[in-house]
């Protein structure tokens, strides 16, 4: 008799879902042989996610919206299990509707260590205040520090036509002016679900990480979109994110940048900064997608889980950085 002939889909979902996450584990595990070797007591670690992307409707082309809530499920449980400092979830927690977040918010807020968001475009069907305040986030963007390292926080909902900003506000429009502007140079990015990342917030992104680099600090950055070509999709680009490379590029605190939106995922080094799309949740169904990311002194180690692929990153000085193959 057939499995599936005793089990209801649902339930053979799950084992599948169980089975691949098993086999997942144990390919990081191989990929990243510190994993399997204890932790190392100078080692940092925390979960990251990308574009889960719940809501309570069919499947779309690779989205699956309503399977999203089950991954997040297994992977709440699954990170619990694991000795983190934090995890973060890097934008796109919901694909729509505001009752979405009476869904999802729950199964991440079960997470037993600190956790964190970074706004995504999909996250403002309220208006920006009280998006804010469902997520418990006291800012758009921010910055904390825990044994050595500095993470800042980004919001690139800052100047954008979906980031909970009033038809009438200033963000709202200076959003639809770049937009015309990068329309006419007939760039890949000029879509209205991209966004940019305003003159007062670049201004504390530098100074942060001026203030990390003075501290003798390293610093790693999250965004919801991607900033690097090489490095995703151009299409699903920061509006300004030659800009933002710049800055961080200036810095010497600086050694990854961390971010979502683009499903697929990709990654790139440049200057001695590892950029890392993570791969959606939302595509997913079967395999899932999340990571843990282990700091050491000279080592950015990303095992994945599912579709996001385990990474060994050197951190070493600008210029000199020597990625591994995934």
């Amino acid at each position: 008799m057939k499995l599936d002939a005793i089990l209801d889909p649902a339930a053979v979902g799950v084992l599948a879902r169980l089975c691949v996450g098993l086999l997942s584990v144990a390919v990081s595990m191989l990929c990243c042989p510190r994993a399997g070797a204890g932790k190392d007591p100078g080692c940092l670690s925390f979960g990251v996610i990308a574009d889960v992307q719940y809501a309570d409707q069919d499947a779309l082309r690779k989205r699956h919206y309503r399977e999203a809530l089950a991954g997040l499920q297994d992977c709440v449980a699954d990170l619990n299990t694991r000795d983190l400092a934090f995890t973060i979830q890097v934008g796109d927690i919901i694909d729509r509707r505001a009752e979405s977040f009476d869904r999802v918010l729950p199964v991440y807020s079960r997470l037993a260590m600190p956790k964190y968001h970074v706004l995504g475009n999909h996250d403002f069907p309220l208006p920006r205040a009280e998006v804010l305040a469902k997520l418990g986030m006291d800012r758009p963007y921010y910055a904390f520090s825990h044994s050595g390292w500095r993470f800042i926080v980004l919001d690139a909902q800052d100047i954008c036509l979906h980031g909970g900003w009033a038809d009438d506000s200033d963000n709202h429009r200076r959003a639809e002016d770049m937009l015309q502007q990068l329309e006419a140079q007939g760039l890949p990015n000029a879509v209205g679900w991209n966004g940019a990342i305003g003159e007062e917030q670049k201004e504390w992104l530098a100074a942060t990480l001026r203030d990390a680099s003075e501290r003798g600090e390293r610093a790693i950055v999250f965004g919801h979109m991607p900033i690097l070509p090489a490095a995703c999709n151009p299409v699903n680009l920061l509006w300004n994110h030659q800009e933002i490379l710049e800055i961080l590029q200036s810095s010497d605190a600086c050694v990854a940048y961390f971010c979502g939106h683009d499903h697929p995922g990709g990654y790139a080094e440049q200057s001695g900064i590892h950029h890392v799309t993570f791969q959606g949740m939302v595509e997913a169904p079967v395999q899932n997608a999340y990571a843990v990311v282990d700091l050491y002194g000279d080592i950015i180690e990303i095992r994945g889980v599912g579709a996001v692929p385990s990474r060994v990153l050197t951190i070493s000085p600008r210029g000199d950085t020597q990625p591994s193959e995934p």
